[in-house]
């Protein structure tokens, strides 16, 4: 179970452009970690590319991003690009998701509100990549930030597939922690 105030799981993983992303190395900065489904949903699929649309406006107020994703590198890196601030990793194995407790849940993925994101998805030309789905559909959305010191000031678990922190959320959230 993942608390506030304590001190993150340790993240030490080469991202999907093969950088060295040591979570102990980025102390003295605010630390944004994701976790999302496979890189075949179309769901996840547009909320990464909307976080990399916006990532400079996290860089602004100092946030780096780590993104996890339950696939393979071969599998994510046809779809997605990392821009500065924003490392995508590969974790097909769930060993970052079973660190911070990450939600697995068949039933959110039928709910009412996961199936308006995926049409959300449709409707923005986000569609299933079937030969990318790794790892099992069942992973919800987590978001974890983390303080200058590595310590979690707040975290959100996903209900539906597309129950997330938007940008504007985070940085709403930095004016208040």
């Amino acid at each position: 179970m993942i608390f506030r105030n304590q001190t993150s799981p340790t993240i030490v993983a080469n991202s999907i452009s093969n950088k060295s992303i040591d979570l102990s190395q980025m102390r003295g900065k605010k630390v944004l970690i994701k976790f999302h489904r496979t890189s075949g949903c179309p769901v996840a699929q547009r909320q990464i590319n909307e976080l990399a649309e916006q990532q400079e406006k996290l860089n602004a107020r100092g946030i780096q991003t780590i993104v996890f994703l339950h696939s393979s590198e071969e599998n994510i890196t046809p779809i997605y690009k990392e821009v500065p601030g924003l490392h995508i990793i590969a974790d097909k194995n769930k060993m970052y998701y079973q660190l911070f407790t990450s939600k697995v849940t068949w039933t959110a993925m039928f709910s009412p509100a996961s199936l308006r994101e995926n049409f959300r998805s449709f409707l923005k030309g986000y569609f299933p990549h079937f030969t990318k789905f790794e790892g099992g559909m069942s992973t919800l959305p987590s978001d974890f930030l983390l303080n200058e010191n590595g310590r979690i000031v707040d975290y959100h678990y996903g209900d539906h597939v597309g129950d997330w922190w938007t940008v504007p959320q985070v940085l709403s959230k930095l004016s208040t922690n």
